[in-house]
């Protein structure tokens, strides 16, 4: 099943009057030959992660919207209610135009996916974590937090590091000497400094490997599979399945002692 095609665009719309000024990230085709110009194709990544064409009924919440394109789509997708949430202010990042454009009921959440709760939002069917993880400081707590809403599948989109280099300056060569298969084969996380990763780009924090990715997610409840990988990034699919024990009990890091913080007790019995 092919996703649905955009609607003609209202009589008189002008995607450069409304949209003025707008920085784009994500490049999504709003209507029938009316394309938002970011660089990060909707299209091509929801083909990328292996997100459903039909998504009917579903609940869905994007994390790290910012344009809200992705949001967009889950809902021309069929979902029955979507959740866009992110730290940007939603007039600034164009959602609000989007919105309005679109005559659409998405719903936007300004916050941090540290601060998710079951409590105040609910479960969704369908979590999307795209283009998020390597930018955060606290990697394990927000899929900690990433578990207590989900009911269902979290498709998850990061930079990877298995095709860079590990080790930095002369050190570098001794990647190449290791073998490429034995450092894939062990789950390990590289943290950047400052405009390490990107010259123009000081918020990435941390690359993990394909490996480390799927060992986070199962650490946290999840049972999570590698759907692909093209260049630096790689795709994953997180299914809920039961919290572990090792996260229920009298540990440093069960929600006896951290219930507040990493918000697992809701979800200790799902």
């Amino acid at each position: 099943m092919d996703a649905p095609r955009p609607a003609a665009a209202p009589a008189g719309f002008s995607a450069e009057s409304t949209f003025k000024g707008v920085l784009w990230h994500q490049r999504w085709e709003m209507f029938d030959g009316v394309t938002v110009p970011g660089r990060n194709d909707v299209a091509t990544l929801c083909d990328a992660v292996k997100l459903p064409a039909d998504l009917t009924g579903k609940r869905v919440l994007d994390v790290g919207a910012w344009n809200g394109c992705f949001s967009f789509e889950c809902e021309r997708r069929g979902a029955r209610e979507v959740v866009a949430m992110s730290l940007e202010d939603p007039e600034e990042t164009g959602f609000n135009r989007l919105k309005h454009a679109l005559d659409s009921d998405v719903q936007y959440l300004t916050g941090s996916v540290y601060t998710l709760s079951p409590e105040q939002l609910g479960t969704f069917d369908v979590v999307l974590f795209l283009g998020v993880l390597y930018h955060l400081r606290y990697p394990l707590l927000a899929i900690d937090r990433l578990r207590g809403v989900s009911a269902g599948d979290v498709y998850v989109e990061t930079h990877v590091v298995d095709n860079h280099k590990w080790l930095r300056g002369p050190w570098a060569k001794l990647t190449q000497l290791v073998g490429g298969s034995t450092l894939r084969a062990t789950p390990l996380w590289r943290q950047y400094r400052e405009f390490e990763l990107h010259k123009d780009d000081q918020s990435n924090w941390f690359g993990p490997n394909v490996s480390a990715v799927v060992e986070a997610f199962d650490s946290a409840g999840f049972k999570t599979s590698h759907t692909g990988s093209w260049q630096s990034r790689a795709g994953f699919l997180a299914k809920a399945c039961p919290i572990p024990e090792r996260l229920l009990g009298h540990t440093y890091e069960g929600c006896d002692a951290n219930t507040a913080v990493v918000g697992l007790e809701s979800c200790a019995a799902s």
